[in-house]
């Protein structure tokens, strides 16, 4: 979709996309993306933006004067797994033109209190973004990070994949109870399948290399499939209804087909 260090002009993002022209959060209604966009502006606004130690990246919320809410923009970045949205961020370069960072993962948040552009004290939101890239590994492939997770009944793994502390104490926490929760959405995925595509409803074509019937977990509002999720949005697919998902010329409605699916299944689980 984007190229890691390619520059982009900005009204070109949004030519395409769609979304706010103006500000750091851009929230297009049509499609399942929140473009994210750092610059040097922040900082007459009580808050810079950057790279931590332990590769996080820290975000400044939406708002220019009075306390900061979750509301808008920054509602979107806290909850846009929970949406099916993915977070990419760009850098700004010069006048228009803005750099491709990486897409990230909203692991946290942190409440500060920073001038506002009158100079008065006010909350305000910064987040931490981490690269998905951290998370792709064990989402798909580590399946001894799982063990804990495969012994739980359906119902205690459903809890864990709604669950997520993102205001753990300290960065490597939040980061833990990511990933933590990941794992626990692709099991959770995989045991409420049972075995059985819940696109087609055809048995797994085969047994993986752990003897568990083969499906992957499909994401079923996102660009990608990599990084943590929602159960509402994941559901695991044989290859052939996965690779429809993403490539079949009717991959949109394919896409709203098991949208439906997916919510029908959710609804008698919580009933």
């Amino acid at each position: 979709m984007f190229v890691i260090g390619q520059s982009y002009v900005r009204r070109d993002l949004h030519a395409r996309y769609g979304g706010q022209t103006q500000g750091g959060v851009s929230t297009p209604a049509s499609y399942p993306v929140i473009l994210l966009f750092t610059g040097e502006q922040g900082q007459q606004y009580g808050y810079q933006d950057g790279w931590t130690d332990d590769d996080a990246f820290l975000f400044g919320g939406e708002g220019q004067s009075g306390d900061m809410t979750f509301t808008r923009g920054n509602r979107a970045i806290l909850n846009h797994a929970e949406e099916g949205k993915d977070l990419h961020l760009f850098e700004s370069t010069r006048k228009g033109m803005v750099r491709y960072v990486g897409q990230m993962v909203c692991t946290g948040y942190e409440e500060r209190l920073s001038p506002d552009r009158a100079g008065l004290l006010r909350k305000v939101f910064v987040f931490e973004l981490v690269p998905v890239s951290a998370f792709i590994s064990q989402v798909h492939v580590d399946h001894s990070l799982e063990d804990d997770h495969w012994d739980q009944p359906l119902s205690v793994l459903r809890d864990r994949a709604l669950s997520l502390t993102l205001n753990a104490h300290d960065s490597l926490a939040r980061k833990q109870s990511v990933r933590y929760r990941s794992g626990a959405i692709r099991v959770y995925v995989l045991k409420r399948a049972a075995g059985i595509c819940e696109g087609c409803g055809q048995m797994a074509p085969f047994a993986d290399c752990q003897g568990m019937p083969y499906l992957e977990p499909h994401h079923i509002r996102r660009l990608t499939d990599g990084g943590p999720d929602h159960p509402h949005w994941v559901i695991a697919l044989c290859p052939v209804c996965h690779r429809r998902a993403h490539f079949g010329e009717d991959s949109r409605d394919f896409n709203a087909m098991l949208a439906r699916i997916v919510q029908d299944i959710e609804a008698s689980l919580s009933a």
